[in-house]
């Protein structure tokens, strides 16, 4: 469902939507433009796709609950479609209606064959060439994690360690260093626990196997893969310690 959402408010499936309901106000297969308010008729057809796609969430729903006791419960999509287009169509035919004042002359229902295939037409488009493409940019991004530092995409994949200078940060990566101007707090902010961890108020550490935690003068601190020792605060040190048995060293 999670995936599902991040299509929908993806910026290919925004365009694609968009170019149909302006397609559908353009041609106007209602006829409903001569008989009501033009601020209506603007508004129309984003109204109806949002009861559309409301209705098939709502099945969705249902059908996940079915599921849990039917498991081999199946519906083919041109059937979760014509459901939710069936109300649809008909709280669209009661709008229109009331905003024309009763003079609408044409029932919308009777159209009901022409809008059944018009959006099976255009769901199989978006099916079969949108949304594969979609999905595999949101998977990549998945896959590939990143901060967003001062503006910039930074990926996490050659990172070892972000220090908070006054108003900059200092990342250190593999093979090079980079400044930029934004807090170390808007940053750890983006992170996720298998990201990395902040042992102190002033350094974030990513997620690296050679990290090792040790004793120095009295003080706690995280060893790096390029020697840099990390202070661990005191108020931190059972934290980090949990943090690094559960992900950096889950066997030791």
């Amino acid at each position: 469902m999670a995936t599902y959402s991040r299509v929908l408010g993806h910026k290919r499936t925004l365009l694609f939507v968009l170019l149909c309901l302006l397609t559908f106000f353009a041609a106007d297969p209602s006829g409903a433009r001569s008989y009501v308010p033009l601020w209506f008729n603007v508004i129309f057809w984003p109204i109806a796709f949002s009861v559309y796609l409301l209705f098939y969430h709502l099945e969705f729903f249902v059908l996940a609950a079915l599921s849990h006791r039917w498991p081999s419960l199946r519906m083919p999509a041109p059937v979760l479609g014509f459901i939710a287009l069936l109300p649809t169509v008909f709280l669209c035919e009661i709008s229109v209606t009331y905003m024309s004042g009763g003079t609408f002359p044409y029932e919308v229902a009777s159209q009901m064959v022409f809008y059944f295939f018009s959006v099976q037409g255009l769901e199989t488009v978006f099916f079969r060439y949108i949304m594969p493409g979609v999905r595999e940019e949101i998977e990549n991004e998945q896959q590939s994690r990143h901060f967003v530092v001062g503006g910039e995409r930074i990926d996490l994949s050659g990172l070892l360690h972000i220090e908070a200078r006054e108003h900059h940060v200092h990342m250190t990566f593999e093979n090079a260093t980079s400044v930029a101007r934004a807090r170390l707090s808007d940053i750890v902010a983006q992170a996720q626990i298998e990201d990395g961890i902040q042992p102190h108020r002033s350094w974030w550490v990513a997620k690296d196997t050679s990290i090792k935690a040790e004793r120095k003068d009295g003080r706690m601190i995280l060893r790096l893969r390029d020697d840099t020792e990390v202070p661990i605060a005191r108020t931190r040190i059972d934290n980090v310690l949990d943090w690094l048995e559960n992900n950096v060293h889950p066997l030791q």
